[in-house]
């Protein structure tokens, strides 16, 4: 069985898309589909350490993950959950983003918690 929750793609039919999908031990997938004008919002939005870019924020700003596979498998869900639960969300140029933030944050978590993973694609 496969549960899509497209509530922040919708209205942007046929503009790029970002999928969350965690694919579980039975088959199954719950997948977050978003704007990537959403995705790029909050990715904008990670400052880099003193050392650069870490977490998913390095994978996105090198164009290399889920640009050259798709899907691809985020490596490490406690670090991207972090990074992301560490956010300034006041910034963020649209409305919803903060919204969006919190749906991946708990599909994170709930991945975490069930020792699942997460993937992700671009359509």
């Amino acid at each position: 069985m496969i549960e899509i929750n497209d509530k922040y793609y919708k209205g942007y039919e046929g503009e790029h898309e970002i999928q969350f999908i965690k694919s579980y031990n039975n088959g199954s997938s719950k997948i977050l589909s978003i704007w990537d004008g959403y995705f790029d919002d909050i990715m904008r939005s990670i400052e880099p350490s003193e050392n650069g870019w870490t977490g998913l924020a390095y994978y996105y700003h090198l164009c290399i993950g889920w640009y050259n596979e798709n899907p691809w498998r985020i490596p490490n869900l406690k670090d991207c959950l972090l990074q992301f639960n560490n956010l300034e969300t006041r910034n963020f140029r649209f409305e919803k983003t903060k919204n969006v933030l919190e749906e991946i944050c708990s599909i994170i978590s709930d991945a975490i918690n069930e020792n699942e993973s997460i993937w992700i694609a671009e359509e």
